[in-house]
């Protein structure tokens, strides 16, 4: 089947960080319950249509308000979280049949009921319907990296079993070859997103010492032709696995970066604050104090060569008497 439109799936690559990100404040039970104003007139709106209407409107209130607090200009990690988010209400609402209740529907009719919500509007242009065919196929990478998760936390904590972990690895390629299927030139951000998840998934079970924690079977990307004009660059080869980044090459990247970053912070700490001005008073005092020792010394040393020698009168040019 032709997609209307390709879709952006670059925020499925982080579902690991999301979806623990999500867990985490739904585990704030008091928290939550701070979002509950104005969900219940949405609840009377939408009695009938939707069971958890106000469960819904409270959750997406409290996870899109911590991500709110946390984004400033449109960079990439923003647009991801934006996406996640218009991810997550269109997969809340994936089931409702009536064809007047959308994402946008639901968001526009929560902002008239709680003005105080999303008050910069930074969401307005940002919820959309995602097309069914694309929704389903962010659901399966959903479902992936679930069971990714599954398996890392079983890996990380050797006092769990690992006896476990044996039907996620199963689950896992049961749900990829499934996904497998809607892996096209059509929808080359699917298979990418894939790709991406296949690098992550088969690094995860390098040098694990749990037996029964293994890979269940290689994952591949089916082999799809590419349209003769394209740059084969722009694509992911299902058996061309060194032609892309690793996970390990990955992690050393952000290392380096993460040095290099606190280098340039301290760098700009040091040339332009107040902490500066600080530290570059004590290094120049330290100095001094230091080149003063040496002079003293120095002198010193001089003094105590000289000391018990007598002066030799030939050189002595200006005929200066000594005592």
């Amino acid at each position: 089947m032709t997609l209307k439109k390709d879709e952006n799936y670059e925020f499925c690559d982080h579902f690991q960080f999301y979806l623990k990100l999500e867990a985490l404040l739904l585990a704030k039970k008091e928290e939550l319950g701070k979002f509950n104003e104005g969900c219940s007139s949405i609840e009377n709106d939408y009695s009938g249509i939707i069971s958890n209407s106000k469960d819904i409107c409270a959750k997406f209130k409290y996870i899109a308000t911590a991500f709110l607090n946390v984004t400033g200009s449109d960079d990439s990690v923003n647009i991801n979280g934006f996406l996640y988010l218009n991810f997550w209400l269109n997969y809340q609402l994936k089931d409702i049949k009536n064809p007047t209740v959308s994402s946008k529907q639901f968001y526009d009719n929560l902002k008239e009921k709680d003005p105080s919500f999303d008050i910069g509007l930074k969401l307005n242009d940002k919820i959309s319907v995602i097309e069914k065919e694309h929704l389903n196929n962010m659901i399966m990478l959903r479902n992936l990296y679930e069971n990714y998760i599954a398996i890392q936390d079983i890996i990380n904590d050797k006092e769990t079993s690992e006896k476990s972990c044996l039907d996620y690895p199963k689950k896992c390629t049961q749900i990829f070859e499934e996904a497998n299927k809607y892996c096209s030139t059509d929808n080359i951000n699917f298979c990418k997103a894939l790709k991406t998840f296949i690098e992550k998934y088969e690094y995860m079970f390098k040098d694990t010492e749990y037996k029964n924690c293994k890979l269940h079977k290689p994952l591949t990307l089916t082999n799809y032709s590419y349209p003769e004009d394209s740059d084969s660059s722009e694509y992911f080869y299902a058996d061309s696995w060194d032609q892309g980044i690793s996970t390990n090459s990955i992690n050393k990247i952000v290392v380096i970066f993460t040095l290099i970053s606190s280098f340039l912070i301290f760098l700009i700490l040091y040339k332009a604050t107040p902490f500066g001005t600080y530290v570059r008073s004590k290094i120049k005092r330290r100095k001094e104090k230091w080149t003063n020792l040496e002079y003293v010394n120095e002198n010193k040393s001089i003094l105590q060569s000289t000391e018990y020698q007598p002066i030799n009168e030939e050189n002595n040019q200006l005929r200066i008497s000594y005592y």
